[in-house]
């Protein structure tokens, strides 16, 4: 099972591990979560095309999850998929964007 990132609560700030109610306020964080476990699933898919090398489709998959959110996971796929296809200043500006996120 993927490591989901805790959801913020929108409505009172409160961080959550589970859902689908928020644990201080009861809100409903379920399409929050299922957004996250989609996200995850996508990451899953960006791995398997990098794999296969299947170029437009592990970038079809990043740009997705970027979408959802941008963080150091997608930017450190974004960084490894430049330097599988040789493109290493792309991978170097990709990979010190990690840090700046």
């Amino acid at each position: 099972m993927p490591n989901i990132m805790p959801i913020t609560c929108p409505a009172c700030k409160a961080t959550n591990d589970i859902g689908p109610n928020c644990r201080r306020c009861k809100a409903d964080l379920q399409l929050l979560f299922d957004l996250e476990s989609q996200r995850q699933a996508l990451l899953a898919q960006v791995d398997h095309a990098l794999q296969r090398q299947s170029w437009s489709e592990a970038l079809g998959h990043l740009a997705t999850c970027a979408e959802i959110r941008l963080d150091a996971e997608v930017l450190q796929r974004r960084a490894v998929y430049h330097l599988l296809r040789r493109e290493f200043g792309a991978a170097w500006a990709a990979y010190r964007r990690t840090t700046g996120v």
